[in-house]
């Protein structure tokens, strides 16, 4: 996925903390690099290190395109759930982006594929294409 870099807010110990934009929104993640420069764009992969358990912070999502907004608590994605494996490993579309995320809960009786929407507080982003 592109992003474009809005602003640096912070540069942590192995990362900067950054305002982003992309083809889906807006919102804030850290970048995996301790160098790189506002107003301009990378490739990246997306990591969401959250374990997400139902109608706590995932849900399934009346919306059905594929987004990102940051709010005070947390960043919100939607995107479309693919499949999920028996142990709980979930595939999350957005737009042609994978992303894999560790669900809990009974996932046993949901119709694949559906939109989803999940918060998370624990959004990196890593280079590709370097």
């Amino acid at each position: 996925m592109k992003i474009t870099i809005l602003r640096i807010i912070k540069t942590l110990t192995d990362s900067i903390y950054i305002e982003f934009s992309s083809p889906y929104g807006k919102g804030f993640s850290n970048l995996k690099v301790l160098e790189a420069n506002e107003n301009q764009s990378y490739d990246i992969e997306m990591d969401i290190g959250d374990d997400f358990s139902w109608n706590k912070n995932i849900i399934i999502s009346e919306e059905t395109t594929p987004s990102i907004r940051s709010k005070p608590d947390a960043t919100y994605i939607t995107g479309e759930l693919t499949s999920i494996t028996e142990d709980g490993c979930g595939v999350l579309k957005l737009g042609n982006s994978v992303i894999f995320l560790s669900l809990e809960g009974d996932n046993q009786n949901l119709m694949l594929p559906t939109f989803i929407e999940l918060s998370t507080n624990d959004l990196s982003f890593y280079l590709t294409n370097i």
